[in-house]
């Protein structure tokens, strides 16, 4: 028989999922790779993911694991690459009255201060990822 689709809402509009169906294995992964743009997979569809009660961006946190597997530690390039993730958004007004323009959501600063603290960095990378970080009124 012919399973029908489930349907939900997602941010006012139905979206139709076909049922989960078993498919071939995965093809098997080199040990060893280099990330490029853009080739970093996903962990999950959502765009967030939450660790330990706490909403992160899931692609600054997807690119974080693949940058330390591919190396051992986020080198400078590579805090660049996530940097410009984390204030990639619109500008917008925040504060109240002291109208204060950033790209910066609360969500990505606390992306930030977990991939700080809970990945290995090199030292002239975690200190410019610190120094940006710092030298703005986010």
């Amino acid at each position: 028989p012919v399973q029908k689709p489930i349907m939900f809402a997602v941010t006012q509009r139905a979206v139709s999922v076909a049922p989960l169906c078993r498919t071939s294995a995965a093809p098997k992964r080199r040990a060893s790779f280099v990330v490029r743009a853009g080739e970093v997979e996903s962990s999950g569809s959502s765009y967030y993911t939450v660790v330990k009660g706490v909403k992160l961006d899931r692609k600054v946190v997807d690119d974080c694991v693949a940058f330390e597997k591919n190396d051992g530690s986020i080198d400078l390039q590579e805090a660049e690459r996530i940097f410009a993730d984390i204030v990639d958004g619109p500008s917008r007004a925040v504060g109240g009255s002291n109208e204060t323009e950033t790209t910066v959501t609360n969500v990505e600063l606390d992306t930030a201060q977990y991939v700080f603290d809970n990945f290995k960095w090199e030292q002239d990378a975690k200190d410019w990822f610190f120094k940006e970080l710092t030298s703005k009124n986010w």
